[in-house]
């Protein structure tokens, strides 16, 4: 269940040769002492003067400006990083998610219309009869996350308590089982919730986890939720329910891994932008690669029997 050191070794080579600064930045802080203000000041960069997240962050839309999508991205790293909501990446971020909060739709656009005017992966374009991309068919992708950092950073905002009931209703009108990127987005809502809200959301989400996961390996090459995707540290709420599951798959990762050290995404563009899918398959190569670091180090040391 453990990576040989040789394969831990390159895999490290590899983000330190081939992925981004920011991976590489994150790298050296969360396994080699490294420099918190160089991995924030390299996040920093995809921040634009909106305040939101764009420059490629989420390399399967290579849009500059900012999109809440992005933003998003830019806050799971600065909760990663375990910036405070004084920090002025996190108060910036969460002006323009205020800022671009639509009434109509009660809630974000992932992506605004412009993404259509740069290279991206199908699902992100905008259908401008429909009023979204093709990631948002529930109100869940990505406004129950965007709740979740309003309730890390800005608990006390007038409208948090509305957004919260209406992310409780929109669970519960969720068939089952439950989308793997609707789950996530809950999931990460789960972390920064409470009470009553945290068992609504739990009771619902438990129900659902293990037919949106998928438990067969034979699959698992394929564009599904795998375990540790949903689980992927032990102090996951979902871990007990995943637990055979999780250990399978940190031993396919083992044997899986390509001998250059990296993990890689099993998606494509489907021939689209054939110019640029290349860019952003290395991208997410390091991205891969340093989350699948991660994922091992949280179970480094839990003995599974």
């Amino acid at each position: 269940m453990k990576l040989t050191t040789q394969q831990w070794n390159t895999a490290a080579t590899y983000i330190k040769t081939h992925a981004r600064p920011i991976e590489q930045k994150l790298f050296s802080f969360y396994f080699e002492e490294g420099s918190k203000e160089e991995a924030i000041k390299e996040l920093s960069r995809f921040q634009n003067r909106d305040g939101g997240f764009g420059h490629s962050l989420e390399p399967d839309f290579r849009l500059d400006s900012s999109s809440p999508m992005a933003t998003t991205v830019g806050l799971q790293h600065a909760k990663d990083l375990k910036l405070s909501a004084e920090h002025p990446i996190v108060q910036k971020a969460m002006s323009y998610l205020q800022d671009t909060y639509d009434e109509e739709i009660n809630g974000w656009h992932a992506v605004p219309e412009e993404v259509n005017l740069v290279p991206h992966a199908p699902w992100w374009h905008f259908d401008s009869e429909k009023g979204h991309s093709g990631v948002q068919t529930t109100w869940a992708n990505p406004n129950a996350e965007i709740v979740g950092y309003f309730h890390s950073f800005c608990p006390e905002h007038p409208r948090l308590k509305e957004w919260t009931e209406r992310a409780a209703t929109e669970l519960n009108k969720l068939s089952h089982p439950i989308e793997m990127h609707d789950f996530l987005c809950y999931d990460r809502l789960l972390s920064e919730v409470k009470g009553e809200t945290e068992s609504i959301l739990y009771k619902i989400l438990s129900s659902s986890v293990r037919k949106t996961v998928c438990t067969d390996p034979s699959r698992w090459n394929e564009y599904v939720a795998k375990p540790l995707q949903i689980a992927s540290h032990p102090a996951s709420p979902f871990y007990e329910a995943l637990k055979e599951e999780v250990h399978m798959q940190l031993n396919v990762e083992i044997e899986t891994q390509h001998q250059k050290g990296y993990w890689q995404p099993n998606w494509s563009w489907f021939g689209q932008y054939d110019e640029t899918w290349p860019i952003a398959q290395e991208e997410w190569k390091g991205i891969l690669t340093l989350g699948m670091l991660r994922v091992f180090d949280a179970y480094e040391d839990v003995n599974y029997k």
